[in-house]
């Protein structure tokens, strides 16, 4: 895994990585933003046991994501870790039983307070919609990357 960047006035990061599966890859972002100190070390096991449980992969188009996110309870400091995959790796989609999607970028978010939660989520849905903001995330552009993170976070 290779960090992309680290904004931590506004609270987001952005990796490069490798999985051979969703829960791989989760836990190896979890672990980046335990070492960034913005989660608890509980936060690891239950990122990937909600997943297990409610799935967050979104077939977007060419270009699918996932966000995975978890109980405050595990947050210290609201943060989006952006996951740039090497590789896309298989999610089940959100809402959609038995359903799988290929995904290549994922917003893991660390969010403190319930009712933010879905504000940001409406944000990052739409920029999910547009697969332009998708390809120039995947791109892993830093200017880019800050651009758009910096731009969901305000």
């Amino acid at each position: 895994m290779k960090m992309i960047t680290n904004n931590t006035d506004k609270h987001y990061l952005a990796v490069s990585l490798s999985g051979t599966s969703d829960q791989d890859v989760l836990g190896k972002m979890a672990d980046a933003m335990f070492g960034e100190g913005y989660v608890t070390d509980g936060f690891h096991d239950a990122i990937i046991k909600r997943e297990e449980n409610f799935p967050t992969g979104l077939p977007t188009g060419e270009i699918n994501v996932a966000i995975p996110h978890t109980d405050p309870e595990f947050v210290k400091k609201p943060a989006i870790c952006l996951g740039v995959l090497d590789e896309p790796v298989e999610f089940s989609v959100m809402g959609m039983e038995g359903e799988k999607t290929s995904v290549s970028l994922l917003f893991m978010l660390a969010i403190k307070k319930k009712e933010e939660q879905l504000g940001l989520l409406q944000k990052l849905i739409e920029a999910c919609q547009d697969q332009k903001v998708l390809a120039v995330l995947k791109s892993g552009s830093v200017d880019k990357i800050d651009e758009v993170l910096g731009n969901l976070i305000k």
